[in-house]
């Protein structure tokens, strides 16, 4: 998690692709901005930790997903970029 107070979370998804794309707009527009990735994988074999069910997870379902912060000083310069995604 991201302790910094001064970031706030504009843009969450599971999709890499709709991700880059996001960063590349932000960049390309002088925004700063930080990722986190939270990975379902490692968490979906933690509830597995007793191997009851083998199947979970192995279906290739299991995504990534990515938050996208920037500062709270640029959140509406960025809510306006984001509102032109596709």
């Amino acid at each position: 998690m991201l302790f910094n107070k001064k970031l706030i979370e504009i843009y969450s998804t599971q999709d890499l692709e709709k991700l880059f794309r996001v960063k590349n707009m932000l960049r390309e527009n002088n925004i700063y901005y930080m990722t986190e990735t939270t990975n379902n994988s490692l968490r979906l074999s933690m509830n597995n930790f007793n191997g009851r069910n083998p199947i979970l997870g192995r279906t290739g379902n299991v995504r990534d997903f990515y938050r996208l912060f920037v500062y709270k000083k640029d959140q509406e310069k960025a809510a306006y970029i984001l509102s032109r995604l596709k």
